[in-house]
């Protein structure tokens, strides 16, 4: 197979619009025109086939519908945004030595469809290029599910054996043969096979040097050669390795034998300026600064994501958990066929990857409905994973007001929960007794953080940090908080930060930000690294190196500051004074004093030899700096509290407005109360507008009725037992 890019010198227009030339990859959205709809790329491809040769089609990624016409013939439609597809160009279109080519990409909002809904943007256009493939009358099928034909499926048996499952896939005639020769990773032959086209078989190595994550990740090399009548027609390699996982619900992760804590990152795919259409520099640069932090696991949200990641993680030795895009899951048949469609894309396009240990089917589909028709289709991806998926893990990703008797809970192999107390609800030290309660009631189940964080905006500061000022203080002390509980919890697998960098959501107006979802380690541009960055680099980076914080705070109007310092070392001074670091990643020197005018403050370290250097300069001044306030955000309030006061109350007994509007709906006198306070409420939760699976208080923080007395409505709730 030979492959020609074509990314050059396409003619683009917006239905209706008109037209421009671009290069690939490119998605039409901006900030300023986020266009859901259809749009068409056009462009004519020199191509000269011999006798007996093919053409194919192939879109990295076409955001998020695509249908190709060459020659003005349909050749067909791929429906979602995310995955490799490729279409046959029959030769009665090429003509004149070429074809013309029109590819219609579509991102208008659709319910047969992932993602139906979600807090990031749905961009639009050819994200990932465009390639022509050229292959002879018998090659390699390249048309199924977009592979390269050879289906591989590494594992290590119980003897401690590397096995690779071949699953071929040609297009050829009876008797012929696949040759397969497996390279370890420093190129010599550890295996060769030779078998009919047909027929799946398997590679054994024995004690393979295995795939150790970030210690050692090696890689073996799979190359297969078909042959008709003696004769080699096409050849095809795929880079895969040996690793065993396991997993326990009281001591967490295992990679070949010995415990890895995840320390996680969820990761978007993209990046300011460019958007959607990002190129191996930027992942680089996302990588980059993964590295540096000290992550060892990424959860690629929520979709999949270009090879160029998934090769750099195996490269690298990353842990991946992979997704696909089910956020809203309905009882629509055709939604559930695209749902397959996409998870069978991504583990076919990606089974011989072993940094992939994680297969995701949903995210937060409980936030709309928790009810049988949805367990019973998020059970039929769960099986079609099992039969596909090689040995990784089946997972989903749960929101708080998923309750542990939930079905959603008893579904995969491993769940995972996103949790925002301290921010979003309740209080940053309820992590505690919800994920211990979480465990104690599902014993059996491996639990983890798939998800955590709070938005800051690196204009906003703040002396004082309190929820929802989006300062950058605020994020960094949430974290300073919430990890140390995370960690602590041996039981679970590990977690996730929500997120690596700030990244777009079109439907976002908050914390002073528009377009932008804040709660990154990184700004969206990746120029600035938060505060919170280097709290994670001093948890887990083996790098060693101090921090002054709060840089950006320059303008204070106190009389002392605290020099805080995040760091790995074991100790830190500033003049004459050392602090030991607290076993948190922190070393502070309280109460400095602030003369007028410009203060420096340069902390040092010796350590190993070497010496270590940070400084933060602040400026005393007279009156609160305004610029770095946020009017009107909230400060200081979380989702209130609708108990009542009194003491004594099991509220878990009781209906209240904690619970979840399809809790409530599910119980008739319940739902009566909840009718006779909020009838046009009622009326909009049954025609399923809301998502039922928020918590009522929820719904009533971000918009409360007038005049309805939230208090005497719970309490009449907290009169109904469940």
């Amino acid at each position: 197979m030979e492959r020609t890019a074509l990314n050059r010198g396409w003619r683009f227009a917006k239905a209706g619009g008109q037209e421009s030339v671009v290069d690939l990859p490119h998605t039409w959205y901006s900030d300023d025109d986020q266009y859901r709809g259809r749009a068409v790329y056009r462009r004519r491809a020199e191509v000269s086939l011999e006798p007996g040769q093919r053409l194919i089609l192939e879109t990295g990624a076409a955001d998020h519908t695509v249908t190709a016409i060459a020659g003005g013939v349909e050749l067909g439609t791929h429906k979602g945004g995310y995955s490799r597809a490729r279409f046959e160009i029959p030769e009665k279109c090429i003509r004149d030595g070429g074809v013309e080519l029109e590819l219609v990409v579509d991102n208008s909002p659709t319910d047969d469809v992932s993602p139906l809904a979600g807090d990031f943007t749905v961009f639009g256009g050819l994200t990932r290029g465009v390639s022509l493939l050229r292959c002879g009358k018998y090659s390699f099928d390249y048309l199924y599910y977009a592979t390269n034909g050879v289906i591989a499926r590494p594992s290590v048996n119980g003897s401690g054996e590397g096995v690779l499952e071949l699953e071929p896939h040609a297009i050829c005639p009876e008797g012929a043969v696949i040759r397969y020769t497996l390279r370890d990773p420093e190129g010599r032959v550890a295996a060769e096979l030779t078998a009919p086209a047909d027929r799946a078989e398997r590679i054994v190595v024995e004690n393979p040097r295995r795939w150790n994550g970030l210690s050692d990740p090696a890689l073996y090399t799979l190359t297969a050669e078909l042959s008709v009548d003696g004769v080699r027609v096409d050849e095809t390699s795929l880079a895969t390795g040996f690793r065993a996982i396991s997993l326990t619900p009281d001591a967490g992760f295992y990679l070949n034998g010995e415990h890895l804590r995840l320390r996680g990152v969820a990761v978007h795919q993209d990046f300011a300026g460019c958007f959607s259409a990002v190129t191996e520099r930027e992942i680089d640069k996302n990588f980059e600064l993964i590295e540096e932090v000290g992550a060892n696991a990424l959860r690629l949200s929520h979709y999949q994501h270009p090879d160029y990641t998934y090769d750099e993680c195996d490269r690298r030795g990353y842990v991946v958990w992979a997704e696909i895009p089910m956020l809203k899951m309905t009882e629509d048949p055709g939604l559930l066929e695209n749902a397959k469609g996409q998870l069978r894309e991504l583990i076919l396009q990606n089974i011989h990857r072993p940094c992939i240990c994680f297969w995701g089917v949903q995210n937060e589909i409980g936030m709309f409905r928790d009810a049988p028709p949805i367990h019973a289709a998020v059970r039929e991806l769960v099986e079609l994973c099992r039969a596909i998926g090689g040995d990784r893990y089946v997972t989903c990703a749960n929101l708080n007001t998923v309750k542990s008797k939930s079905v959603l809970n008893r579904l995969t192999d491993m769940v995972g929960y996103n949790v925002y107390f301290g921010w979003y609800y309740g209080k940053m030290p309820d992590y505690s007794d919800f994920l211990d309660n979480m465990h104690r009631d599902l014993p059996r189940m491996p639990l983890g953080i798939s998800e955590y964080g709070v938005d800051s905006n690196l204009r906003l500061h703040s002396e004082e940090p309190k929820v929802k000022d989006y300062s950058e203080e605020f994020q960094a002390l949430w974290h300073e908080t919430v990890y140390p509980i995370i960690e602590s919890r041996d039981y679970l697998w590990g977690s996730f930060i929500w997120n690596m960098f700030d990244f777009s959501s079109s439907r976002r107006n908050e914390g002073g930000q528009r377009f932008i979802n804040g709660k990154g380690l990184v700004s969206f541009d990746r120029s600035v690294k938060k505060d919170a960055f280097y709290y994670y680099k001093a948890r887990w980076s083996r790098e060693p190196f101090l921090h002054v914080r709060e840089k950006r705070f320059v303008k204070r109007c106190r009389e002392t500051v605290d020099v805080k310092v995040y760091t790995n070392l074991p100790r830190v001074s500033l003049g004459g004074m050392t602090v030991e670091n607290d076993g948190n990643g922190c070393a502070v020197f309280r109460d400095m004093p602030l003369t007028q005018g410009v203060n420096t403050f340069t902390v040092t370290a010796e350590y190993m030899g070497r010496r270590f250097e940070d400084s933060v300069t602040f400026e005393r001044v007279t009156e609160p700096e305004q610029d770095y306030v946020l009017p009107d955000s909230g400060a200081g309030e979380t989702v209130k509290n609708w108990f009542m006061d009194e003491e004594g109350i099991d509220e878990s007994a009781y209906y209240s407005l904690v619970d979840t509007p399809q809790e409530i709906m599910d119980c008739p006198e319940a739902y009566g109360v909840l009718k006779s306070y909020l009838p046009d409420l009622c009326r909009v939760l049954e025609r399923g507008v809301i998502p039922l699976g928020l918590s009522m208080s929820s719904i009533l923080a971000r918009e409360t009725p007038e005049g309805v007395d939230l208090k005497s409505l719970n309490e009449d709730l907290m009169r109904i037992p469940k």
